[in-house]
């Protein structure tokens, strides 16, 4: 993994954390909980799926993304 910098890691193991635990995620709840902006979050959302490809599938149906078959936690 290259270097990240802390907040980008926080919101990345914050992502992380919910799809584990809730199997979903929003990018409202990244805006919200950070207080960053949409295109910041859409941007985080992208290096997680970089960092973790098999991790997440977006659900056009539903607009969030969920947790994929093959997800495996990038932070424990």
């Amino acid at each position: 993994m290259s270097e990240i910098k802390y907040a980008v890691e926080q919101r990345l193991r914050l992502i992380d954390f919910l799809v584990a635990h809730y199997g979903t995620l929003r990018r409202e709840v990244i805006v919200d909980y950070f207080g960053i902006s949409t295109p910041q979050a859409s941007l985080d959302i992208r290096q997680y799926m970089e960092l973790a490809p098999l991790n997440l599938a977006y659900d056009k149906h539903s607009k969030c993304y969920r947790r994929a078959d093959d997800f495996k936690r990038v932070w424990s």
